[in-house]
């Protein structure tokens, strides 16, 4: 059995994930800017050619090859963790402010400690419990704030970007199961691969019935470079790699750090935040503190019983 506290040996995979969570916590407000120059499928779309064009040569050099991102699992990796995610997230994210989307996205360890049980057999301590807990408490406290302060916000909007997770949750889950070992550059090969072939016809319907054709500005292809290599590329491969080496309810209970500091950037961007938003946010944190802690002193009791059981002649 793995040790997953936060240790020595365990604290770089802490570093590496919170660097996808500082890029994917600018990305809210980054996404809000692409929406005044596309529609949130053809930037999603964008987003993964760029973001597979930045890595296919890396992605070649550890195992990726054309003829298996054409497998069923490589399929369901596009679909889920890109077309579905992204998309969902993206259609929320147009009808809410970026502050409270990236709020929105702390029902994560939700997810994450569901999914831990259910797969992993993780155990349901009482401080991931009430960690989860917070954190849902502070998502309801921070959307009712902003919906309060922005007529733009709408609660179906809510819904679409806390859903979101749900379908990061279940890539997450999946690859720690079967694909642990596998070289995480050629599972977002993968993603991105089968994620532009299966928006592609999804995007020219937009273009057909809503949108029209796009335009190009250096703006709006600056939106689309961060949205593309740094936040579905860098940003994933650091997710892949990190998660794998930690418990799936710490991996959701770090990942709460991404809506908080969305909502700070959100703020220097220059959206209003309450102070209820600010209130749903501490309690947020709160709830990240005591589920990691508590993590910390369920390993460290379990390594002194077994070191003790070990001692017993």
């Amino acid at each position: 059995m793995k040790h997953y506290s936060l240790t020595k040996g365990t604290f770089k995979y802490y570093v590496i994930l919170f660097i996808s969570i500082v890029i994917w916590a600018v990305l809210p407000v980054i996404s809000k800017s692409a929406m005044g120059y596309y529609g949130p499928v053809t930037y999603a779309w964008l987003r993964a050619l760029t973001g597979f064009l930045f890595i296919l040569p890396l992605a070649i050099k550890n195992g990726f090859t054309f003829k298996k991102a054409f497998t069923k699992k490589s399929f369901f990796y596009g679909l889920i963790a890109f077309t579905l995610n992204t998309m969902i997230y993206h259609i929320g994210n147009n009808m809410c402010s970026a502050n409270v989307t990236a709020i929105s996205q702390a029902t994560m360890p939700v997810f994450f400690l569901i999914g831990g049980m259910i797969f992993f057999k993780e155990k349901a301590t009482p401080g991931k419990i009430a960690g989860a807990i917070l954190a849902t408490a502070g998502i309801m406290i921070t959307c009712i704030g902003g919906t309060l302060i922005d007529k733009n916000t709408t609660l179906l909007g809510i819904f679409f970007v806390s859903l979101a997770p749900l379908t990061w949750t279940v890539y997450s889950i999946f690859v720690k199961k079967y694909d642990s070992e596998t070289n995480p550059l050629e599972i977002v090969g993968y993603i991105l691969f089968n994620g532009c072939i299966i928006s592609f016809p999804i995007m020219m319907c937009e273009w057909a019935f809503f949108t029209g054709l796009p335009g190009i500005s250096s703006a709006a292809l600056l939106t689309v470079v961060f949205g593309g290599p740094l936040a579905l590329g860098i940003a994933n491969i650091a997710w892949t790699y990190g998660s794998t080496h930690l418990n799936s309810s710490i991996s959701g209970l770090l990942y709460n750090f991404c809506p908080i500091l969305g909502v700070i950037i959100a703020a220097f961007a220059g959206e209003t935040v309450s102070a209820l938003q600010i209130t749903g946010c501490a309690v947020v944190v709160f709830g990240i503190i005591i589920g990691i802690k508590d993590e910390e002193v369920f390993h460290r009791k379990k390594s002194a019983a077994q070191k003790d059981h070990k001692a017993e002649p």
